[in-house]
């Protein structure tokens, strides 16, 4: 018969399962506790090291403003005109967001762009440190009017190998406060900045309790006199510096490094108590696992209800799972988005992001590397979302983001930091390729189904991925009416071609010598029964967009030729006439037989037709271009680049492509009447094109006074409303028939 266990050996039995719970679970803390300090110490090392780094920038950046400035100051030296100087002092100060901009002679004297005076011993404190060390950086001290705190860069000021002065600025102690903050704790951990010689506290992301960390260092914070010397030791080498105190009964860590500037050290700073509530929570959360394990295993009734489950979330997984990232999916989001945006109160907005050229990743990386990057995205995104807000991942590239929102500025620092966080932590191959994050940002203003909302931001998605600059473009409805616009030009531009709704008009180009109209250059008006002339800017971007530029080129051209032919038999001189060309043809094999075919039909010769090419279409690939125009001599065309000066030209591409004429960009030759370097590049350039035995048009021309210069320094051509704005072909065959006469 067996025996039957006893309910004190049930108590022994339980209380011995208890502690080896019990222990297991504090071996586990422990574990996790340490792993997690491990990860901290990692992380704040990192964001301190960017830290230092950022701040090394922000006031190189702020130094080489004001040696900008102390260039042209310099060169009016010596100040005779004591309100000019500060006039300049103050728009510097105000373009600058300086507090104030100052200037000190040698002698004492002092000029400054705000009309209060600084106390004597101030500025003369400025012009010794900054004479004794050449440059000067202060640390965070009081103003010398008020309650604010300042920080002072100056710079010295040179004029025939003589100091001649020092040129200061006061910035508020603010500037640099952000660059001190350590965001990725949640406001727990700053960074501050020290003196190396003697530890005096120099700037400080938020205010601390003690004006020098040497002093702090003797106290009982730290867990040995030993700790607390190896520290200080290693600030004073410029080493860098890890260790743990306890400030206030709260441990902490301090991670330290050396600062470029002045013997400043930077050192950052995190309480442990979130590293000890992470591993808490990880702790619980085990603990019920556990619990939740050994009843489910205990029954088997649970073992079947968990199967059941398991089936439920595979099918849950395949309907609204991204299967790559882990994330939720477009049909997810259309899912849940109501809900969520009804717990934000409405007050969000919905974002679209891309990662720009993330096809280059893949082709030069892999997919398994571009599957990585998706799903780094995946998890910055799950660590950056707040309650109520969500996300999923749309298609290849594309997640779309529902966000709290309040106000635009507050918005658009958010989406910076997401961006700036993507490109630290998603390099690609080791960090030889930065991703580039474009925002779209439809905010939430009416009741509208999702995917109309989608639809918005995708638009401003377009524009941001347009924008040089700006990555973060919000919608509105210019945008709407933009899109609208385009379709409505989409829809009728194949049977405004078949109408003749696309007029040639020609604007003549005039010999500078003669005054005689010997050119003209073709260009296209959209004519409407109903709206009347369209502007070529509203039309020929949508056209390029979608290709139909090569029909309505080849059109114009036809165009041109037939009146060259009309011209030919009413016994008239024709004139040579520029027709302007896509970059799209140069892709295009076939255009330059289509282009010879079309203008041999109406039997004119070669040398009347002028293709002009843009100089942005040129240098995006000098090499096609370089075949192109080789192609068309070889037909007798001449070739005439347009725009030039609008972007980057480089007299040895000129020579390497043989153009027959450049017309300078009348952008390029604003100023010439302002400012006499800005002359003397454009006689510069017009010489060395000449030297290349190229005709040279200048466009733009509006004034007698242009025309005097562009004759005087050889331009060969004038084209501008000062001869005559592009002229209906009626009208131009009138211009021509006078000058038979």
């Amino acid at each position: 018969m067996a025996k039957k266990i006893s309910f004190r050996s049930l108590l022994v039995l339980f209380a011995v399962g208890a502690v080896l719970l019990t222990g297991g679970v504090a071996c586990y803390w422990q574990y996790i506790r340490h792993a997690l300090e491990a990860d901290v110490k990692t992380l704040i090392m990192a964001n301190g090291t960017e830290a230092a780094a950022d701040f090394d920038r922000a006031i190189n950046a702020d130094r080489h403003v004001l040696e900008t400035i102390a260039i042209t100051t310099q060169n009016d030296y010596p100040w005779k005109n004591s309100w000019e100087l500060e006039s300049f002092l103050l728009q510097q100060s105000q373009y600058n967001s300086f507090l104030a901009l100052g200037l000190i002679t040698m002698q004492g004297k002092v000029f400054l762009s705000q009309t209060q005076p600084l106390p004597e011993e101030f500025t003369q404190h400025i012009l010794e440190r900054t004479l004794q060390e050449g440059t000067y950086l202060s640390g965070q001290e009081p103003a010398p009017e008020g309650d604010e705190q300042i920080v002072i860069q100056a710079v010295t000021l040179h004029r025939a190998n003589s100091t001649i002065g020092v040129l200061f600025a006061i910035m508020p102690d603010d500037r640099y406060e952000e660059l001190l903050k350590l965001p990725v704790f949640g406001g727990e951990g700053f960074s501050f900045i020290i003196r190396r010689s003697d530890g005096a506290v120099m700037l400080e992301g938020r205010d601390i309790s003690f004006a020098n960390l040497y002093d702090v260092l003797h106290r009982s914070e730290f867990s040995s006199f030993k700790q607390a010397r190896q520290l200080r030791q290693s600030i004073m080498d410029g080493a860098f510096a890890f260790a743990q105190y306890k400030f206030a009964k709260k441990r902490r860590f301090l991670y330290g490094l050396k600062l470029d500037v002045n013997d400043w050290y930077l050192l950052a700073e995190l309480p442990t108590a979130t590293v000890e509530m992470q591993a808490r929570n990880f702790t619980s959360m085990s603990v019920g696992l556990f619990a939740f394990i050994f009843i489910i295993f205990s029954v088997f009734l649970a073992f079947i209800l968990r199967l059941r489950e398991y089936s439920n979330r595979q099918l849950f997984m395949t309907a609204f799972v991204d299967p790559l990232t882990g994330a939720d999916n477009l049909n997810r989001m259309s899912q849940i988005f109501e809900e969520h945006l009804n717990a934000l109160d409405r007050m969000a907005s919905v974002v679209i992001f891309d990662i720009t050229k993330f096809k280059v990743i893949n082709d030069m990386y892999g997919y398994e590397r571009g599957n990585q990057v998706l799903q780094r995205i995946a998890e910055i995104l799950r660590e950056e979302m707040l309650p109520n807000e969500c996300f999923c991942r749309s298609a290849a590239d594309n997640f779309v983001l529902l966000l709290s929102y309040q106000d635009r500025p507050q918005f658009h620092t958010r989406l910076n930091h997401l961006a700036a966080q993507i490109r630290r932590d998603c390099t690609a191959a080791d960090a030889c390729v930065m991703l580039d994050v474009a925002f779209g940002v439809y905010e939430v203003t009416e009741h509208i189904p999702f995917y109309i909302m989608m639809d918005r931001a995708y638009l401003a998605l377009e524009k941001a991925k347009r924008s040089s600059r700006d990555k973060v473009q919000f919608y509105d409805e210019q945008d709407r009416r933009r899109i609208l616009t385009e379709r409505q030009v989409e829809n009728s531009m194949e049977a405004a071609l078949k109408n003749g709704e696309f007029c040639v008009y020609l604007q003549p180009k005039v010999d500078l010598k003669t005054g005689q109209m010997t050119e003209a250059e073709a260009l296209v008006r959209w004519i409407t029964p109903d709206k009347g002339i369209i502007s070529p800017d509203a039309f020929i971007p949508v056209f390029e967009k979608n290709g139909f530029v090569l029909k309505l080129d080849m059109y114009i051209l036809e165009q041109v030729v037939k009146l060259q032919d009309k011209w030919k038999k009413e016994g008239r001189t024709p004139v040579p006439v520029a027709v302007n060309f896509s970059r799209q043809h140069l892709n295009d094999s076939l255009y330059l037989t289509q282009m010879t075919r079309l203008v041999d039909r109406y039997q004119v010769p070669h040398e009347l037709i002028e293709v002009e090419l843009t100089e942005s279409l040129i240098l995006d690939n000098v090499e096609l271009a370089q075949n192109a125009i080789r192609g068309l001599h070889q037909k007798g065309f001449s070739v005439v680049m347009d725009d030039f000066g609008s972007g980057y030209s480089s007299l040895n591409v000129l020579k390497g492509l043989q153009f027959d004429g450049i017309k300078l960009d009348k952008e390029f030759l604003n100023g010439f009447d302002d400012t006499k370097a800005a002359k003397q590049v454009i006689i510069g350039a017009v010489e060395m094109i000449k030297k290349l035995g190229v005709k040279v048009i200048a466009e733009g021309v509006e004034t007698t006074a242009q025309v005097e210069f562009f004759r005087s320094i050889g331009c060969d051509l004038g084209q501008g409303y000062y001869f005559d704005k592009p002229l209906p072909v009626e009208e131009f065959e009138k211009r021509l028939l006078s000058l038979e006469k």
